[in-house]
């Protein structure tokens, strides 16, 4: 038996899902059915593709007109993702929907609606999620393992430069589209938007669950001409108690690739992708683990979140087919917490800029000087925010 998948855009991210159906090592278990993309001439397969399936469809509805699938893969804008998320159901097929799971908190009990009407599952793209080394940090965090979470922080400096800002048809940077749907996309919603996310999920009390949120403030500013933020310091309170911390940007000089410093009542958990810039207190990281400490002197080695990014379609096909590895990670549930701390802070922050003087140009990257040095100042506890760099 073969899962039957229907690619919903295949340009940008979509091309993980590209790559992964047409492996042939994965021909034993997915037949792709369809492509939907009304701009599909940006995938370097799509000759490939084509041959497999016939000719793309603008749309969905002009898809299910025709054919049927178990598994729909949705990879577009984020505006987007609640109707086509409804379109999959109504015609039958499971989902797999890249991250964000919505723009608009809004949609979130109109889209649990629709999926226990369909009968059909919806997992949510967050690759940590979906990764072998949170899925054991996460248990062992259920299990009391660490006790209950104090403080967790994440960085992520990541700069983008103004071609960045032009992707796509007009959504990127945008707060919402020309007909009014919420988009929301910015650095905490789209690129570093895994690791605000994973702060809520691994606290969550079942694998398939986040924590919720009883506060959230957010420091938000934009360096590029942007309509929505390119910078934030997110912090949110945990519902039963903790907090996070959450440090992000695309408008700095330097690159520091997502590290996190996670507190918890028992132990601590550490994670870096890279060795790290030596003003970061780094004191336990190990470049490519997550690394856990208890207080009575245990050391666990969870291993690297970023190995096998296309384990969620796996997982997903594997949902499909009726295999125990196609267990739920990523829900709507578990993805609906981050869109409502997303919903929160764009409702009620406001969106300040830069000081004109401290913005420099290098070559396609805008950035601000002492930013970056300010960020990681904040994310070692030695320094608040950056207010005094915004007008």
């Amino acid at each position: 038996m073969k899962a039957k998948i229907l690619l919903v855009g295949i340009g940008g991210y979509g091309g993980l899902y590209v790559n992964e159906v047409l492996n042939p090592k994965n021909s034993d278990k997915m037949e792709l059915v369809g492509i939907v993309d009304p701009y599909p001439q940006s995938c370097p397969r799509l000759a490939e593709l084509t041959n497999l399936c016939g000719q793309p469809y603008a749309d969905m509805e002009s898809f299910y007109k025709e054919k049927t699938a178990d598994l729909a893969v949705i990879s577009t804008p984020i505006h987007f993702h609640a109707e086509q998320i409804k379109t999959a159901l109504k015609y039958g097929s499971n989902v797999l929907c890249e991250k964000p799971l919505c723009g608009d908190d809004a949609d979130i009990e109109p889209l649990i609606m629709a999926r226990r009407a369909a009968g059909k599952f919806v997992y949510i793209g967050y690759q940590w999620s979906h990764s072998e080394a949170i899925y054991a940090l996460k248990n062992d965090i259920i299990a009391g393992v660490y006790g209950s979470p104090v403080s967790l922080r994440t960085l992520v400096l990541w700069p983008r430069g103004a071609r960045y800002f032009r992707r796509g048809t007009g959504w990127a940077g945008k707060i919402s589209s020309s007909d009014g749907k919420m988009i929301y996309d910015s650095v905490a919603n789209n690129a570093a938007a895994h690791y605000l996310h994973n702060m809520l999920y691994v606290t969550g009390d079942s694998i398939n669950k986040s924590r919720s949120v009883t506060s959230v403030t957010a420091l938000l500013a934009r360096a590029y001409e942007i309509e929505n933020f390119d910078t934030s310091i997110i912090r949110c309170t945990l519902d039963g108690g903790g907090d996070t911390l959450f440090i992000a940007s695309h408008a700095i000089h330097i690159n520091v690739n997502p590290i996190f410093d996670y507190q918890f009542t028992g132990g601590r958990v550490t994670y870096s992708q890279d060795p790290l810039p030596s003003s970061i207190n780094a004191e336990d990281y190990v470049p490519g683990h997550i690394i856990g400490k208890t207080k009575d002197g245990k050391t666990i080695d969870y291993g690297d979140p970023f190995v096998f990014p296309e384990r969620k379609l796996h997982i997903a096909v594997d949902a499909v087919l009726g295999k125990p590895s196609g267990a739920e990670l990523c829900g709507i549930e578990a993805a609906s917490q981050h869109t409502r701390v997303i919903n929160t802070i764009q409702k009620n922050a406001n969106i300040r800029s830069f000081c004109p003087d401290l913005i420099r140009r290098r070559g396609d990257v805008t950035c601000v000087e002492g930013l970056a040095e300010r960020l990681i100042a904040v994310y070692n506890g030695e320094a608040e925010d950056f207010c005094d760099m915004v007008v």
